[in-house]
């Protein structure tokens, strides 16, 4: 069956038609504009190393100072991971976190994913390709902790001072998240006598997941440690007599929450990620911790 239409109703229900259209059309075009998360390949560049105390003392004495053994010291690799947050990425300056790899350079891939969607940038770095002859996997103790931690500490460091550099990042909200090995280098970066009081730009505060802590706890910002209870590569035993032994007056808090993982101890004793690291508990206390530190959206909510 046919239907004949009027020419004058015709012309009318195309007008309605256009106009609705013109009213969606500027919706839909804005709201199409995806988030690009894609991480960049950098270089950062490694920062001069310091003068220290004695060889100042030498210098201005007259006495010949030697020199410092730099071949260690390289530009460190990395990949930075731009914020999710759609609100933290465009409007004002988000806050930035410098991660540590563990000693066999892995990172939970989940982590950069939660800190990205809290609207952090991550800049993963990777130490142990800067210093390459270095082993550093192999066994440490707390009397002779391994040398590479000051290395690695210092690339934080540098790193810090990288994504100061850039644009949309908030200088004053930029955090050390360690994990592992690297968790107990992240605590050189933030030791109150150490290469960090030679710079202007600090941490705000570090996260340390599993740490291995066989690095000084005299810290100049507050941190937040978590350790799997009879974790056979970073035990918790370490983290508690090193903050009973740098409990030392105007150390900054430093919280340690032990978790039970769950796992059997031949899964739990390798290198691997485990579920249990990014599960909700843990999760929850680290982005409650870093959201008191004001570690959280834009520099407009800080």
């Amino acid at each position: 069956m046919s239907v004949n239409i009027r020419p004058e109703r015709l012309v009318a229900v195309l007008a309605i038609s256009v106009a609705v259209a013109g009213l969606l059309l500027p919706f839909k075009v804005s709201a199409a504009t995806p988030v690009d998360t894609t991480p960049q390949a950098v270089t950062i560049p490694s920062l001069p190393y310091p003068q220290s105390g004695l060889r100042k003392r030498l210098a201005s004495m007259g006495k010949p100072v030697p020199p410092v053994d730099e071949s260690l010291q390289d530009d460190i690799p990395g990949q930075y991971f731009p914020p999710q947050n759609d609100y933290a990425k465009n409007i004002g300056r988000h806050p930035a976190v410098v991660a540590l790899p563990d000693c066999d350079g892995g990172f939970p891939d989940d982590w950069v994913r939660i800190l990205q969607s809290r609207g952090m940038g991550v800049l993963l770095i990777s130490p142990n390709e800067a210093h390459p002859s270095q082993a550093y996997c192999s066994e440490g103790s707390l009397e002779a902790p391994k040398h590479g931690l000051t290395y690695w500490a210092f690339d934080a460091i540098s790193a810090l001072h990288y994504l100061v550099g850039m644009d949309g990042i908030d200088s004053e909200r930029v955090a050390i998240f360690g994990y592992g090995y690297g968790a107990g280098a992240a605590q050189l970066a933030i030791y109150r006598k150490g290469h960090a009081k030679h710079f202007d730009h600090h941490f705000r505060t570090l996260v340390g997941l599993r740490p291995q802590c066989m690095s000084e706890m005299d810290n100049f910002v507050p941190s937040l440690l978590i350790g799997l209870k009879d974790d056979p590569f970073n035990p918790p035993a370490w983290c508690h007599w090193r903050m009973d032994r740098d409990l030392l007056p105007g150390r900054s808090n430093v919280s340690f929450e032990v978790i039970e993982s769950g796992e059997i101890i031949e899964k739990q004793a390798t290198r691997r990620t485990l579920s249990v690291e990014s599960s909700a508990v843990i999760v929850t206390t680290v982005t409650e911790f870093l959201s008191k530190m004001g570690m959280a959206g834009d520099s407009t909510r800080n």
